[in-house]
């Protein structure tokens, strides 16, 4: 969770915080003293002494006093992250016998909860129906969000927090939230913003998803926007966005988007690794070419890493001395190491690869890769969202399948799955039915046929029967294999399990006869290779005019190119208000531990052999609040910059 998610999340917290200690407006009030004194001790952290007094005077009371007080004591308990005894006290009380207001505490309490377990489906379940005027409708909004955020349904989560909005009396909780929308607007990609936005000016959900239409379009040019925001002023007056956020964006822009004069690029430009690294630089060229001439370009110089760690530090000292004040690379992992143990680098590093020593901290040294073990991540937290909790799972027997899968398991038993079994195959066979067989026990099956049919003295009509355990597959697989893996669990009886993957299997270039044996397998990809319609379409054209023999070969290197060179300017600002995240063509980027770039990425599902983006549709989305009305081209009567 990065700077502003948890300040966010302590923001908005402090809402409840204010709703719970008024009490219930059904007339039932915490007497003063006991406020003042459970107000003082959580403001000293001490979330179980807060709560001890609230259940000492439930004990003096009865009846709807009373569990408004064991209410509090639970929601202290929830701030003090003590869920467990929070359930337990919640479970005590006659849910479906509480009044109104009491029993809106209650739930709110309750989704608290399972916003932290991350089981957003609960959350809507219990808040499904927001009250029409209670002290507790902020709470519902914003735990809806949240929900809908943790669902990947942005449209959704904007919505609940465009609602939420005008309920903010706090101008810094009221800038928070809008950041907030800001985020998840800016997760959706630019077909969807046109799309979704069926509400003609001077909707306030619209004029948010036109504002980042505009902020994409003009990031590197702060000034041009600061012209065009009136034209949007004048679309949308009285926006909220117009009193502090758009001031507060603005500020970011300037501070964040400055790129360095002389940018050195370290890659090894021999042996065997040149291929990758070239199509990496042409990345980084075509991006560099892309972006307007008024912003500032820099001279770029390119140096070649070496064959070696002590080359790379040699490069990098090289590079130093000829004025470089931004590297981008090296590539290697050993190379990345190399650096990371240097006692002060001179100027910010940002690396292409990334190493998992965490005693390696250098604050000059960002790493960016294109990890298959994010991928994997990604999967696991999709797959618990979608409400399954067991797997088996089918990996390859080499060091970059165990790899995946334990990135896949840590993820996946931290948010409280259960894996049932994982086996190994062998990548040079074509026929994995043994293997299948064992994990989902069909041969267990088997065994008990045979020994039934010894037992009776007599041949039993026997049809396999799979086990009944397990919610979905986790395949760890090439494209190559998932073609023959996913026909051969349909033959062994698991048509029906859903299967989830990484992007190995998805060559980027869309094919409906090669990968139609593949449909209804689940990945996740970067944006570049699963979506269309992007505002880096022509930069997708530059690439296969200009390299048409590595344009298909090397489509995910030459994305990292881009947005390493996009990146560059922001990483200063990356994890700071409105630059939570930076939307590139790899994901939605943002800034982790130990300096590495984390990627959100988008997920997609094979259907007639190609894949398509798992997002609800339109009318879902709207949630029957569509007018129906034509979204306007985008962006409305505004320049283009380049």
């Amino acid at each position: 969770m990065n700077r502003f998610q948890t300040s966010l999340r302590n923001l908005l917290t402090a809402t409840l915080l204010t709703a719970l200690i008024a009490g219930c407006s059904s007339g039932v009030r915490i007497g003063s003293s006991v406020e003042k004194q459970a107000q003082t001790l959580e403001a000293s952290g001490n979330y179980q002494g807060a709560a001890q007094l609230y259940l000492q005077a439930a004990a003096k009371t009865s009846g709807t006093a009373q569990q408004a007080l064991q209410l509090q004591a639970a929601a202290s308990l929830i701030r003090g992250e003590d869920y467990i005894s929070a359930r337990r006290l919640l479970d005590e009380l006659p849910a479906a016998q509480l009044s109104d207001e009491v029993r809106q505490h209650y739930l709110v309490n309750r989704a608290e909860i399972a916003i932290v377990e991350q089981r957003p489906a609960q959350v809507l379940t219990l808040l499904g129906e927001v009250p029409a005027s209670s002290r507790f409708v902020a709470d519902y909004r914003r735990l809806r969000a949240e929900a809908y955020l943790q669902e990947s349904r942005f449209f959704l989560s904007a919505r609940e927090r465009v609602l939420l909005d005008p309920l903010l009396t706090v101008q810094e909780q009221q800038l928070e939230n809008e950041f907030a929308i800001w985020e998840s607007l800016n997760r959706l990609t630019d077909t969807e913003l046109q799309t979704l936005r069926t509400t003609s000016p001077p909707d306030p959900l619209s004029g948010w998803m036109e504002l980042v239409e505009l902020t994409r379009l003009y990031l590197q040019l702060p000034d041009a926007l600061t012209e065009v925001i009136p034209h949007w002023q004048q679309r949308y007056p009285n926006h909220l966005a117009s009193k502090t956020f758009i001031p507060e964006l603005l500020k970011s822009m300037r501070a964040a988007g400055k790129p360095p004069e002389h940018l050195a690029l370290l890659l090894p430009l021999n042996g065997k690794l040149a291929n990758t690294a070239e199509a990496i630089r042409d990345g980084i060229f075509a991006a560099y070419y892309d972006s307007p001439a008024s912003s500032n370009r820099p001279q770029i110089q390119v140096y070649d890493s070496g064959a070696t760690a002590e080359d790379t530090v040699a490069a990098y000292h090289q590079a130093i001395t000829d004025g470089a004040q931004f590297i981008i690379g090296p590539l290697r992992k050993e190379s990345v190491h190399a650096l990371a143990t240097q006692p002060q680098l001179a100027a910010p590093v940002l690396a292409l690869n990334q190493i998992e020593d965490s005693a390696l901290f250098n604050p000059a040294l960002y790493q960016f890769g294109l990890a298959p073990e994010d991928e994997a991540r990604e999967v696991a937290r999709l797959a618990w969202r979608e409400g399954l909790t067991r797997t088996i799972a089918l990996l390859p027997n080499t060091d970059w399948g165990e790899r995946v899968y334990a990135a896949f398991a840590t993820e996946w038993q931290q948010l409280g799955g259960e894996i049932l079994e994982a086996e190994r195959y062998d990548m040079a066979r074509t026929d994995h039915g043994k293997i299948i067989s064992s994990v989902l026990n069909l041969d267990s099956s088997k065994a008990r046929q045979q020994q039934l049919s010894r037992h009776l003295g007599t041949k039993l009509e026997f049809e396999p029967r799979r086990r009944q355990d397990v919610d979905f597959v986790f395949l760890v697989a090439s494209s190559r294999q998932a073609r023959l893996i996913r026909p051969q669990l349909r033959f062994y009886r698991a048509s029906s399990l859903p299967v989830y993957t990484t992007s190995r299997v998805y060559s980027g270039q869309p094919d409906a006869n090669k990968d139609a044996d593949m449909n209804g397998i689940i990945f996740c990809d970067m944006p570049w290779t699963i979506e269309s319609g992007g505002n880096w379409s022509h930069l997708q054209q530059t690439i296969n005019t200009s390299w048409p023999g590595n344009a298909s070969r090397y489509r995910r290197l030459y994305a990292l190119g881009i947005d390493a060179y996009r990146l560059t300017p922001y990483l200063g600002e990356l994890g700071n208000n409105m630059f939570g995240a930076y939307h590139g063509v790899t994901g939605n980027l943002s800034l982790g531990a130990r300096g590495h770039i984390e990627r959100s990425l988008r997920c997609a599902k094979f259907s007639r052999g190609l894949p398509v983006l798992l997002e609800p549709t339109v009318a879902s989305d709207m949630d029957g609040q569509a007018t129906g009305l034509p979204a306007e081209t985008v962006p409305h009567g505004y320049p283009d910059p380049r």
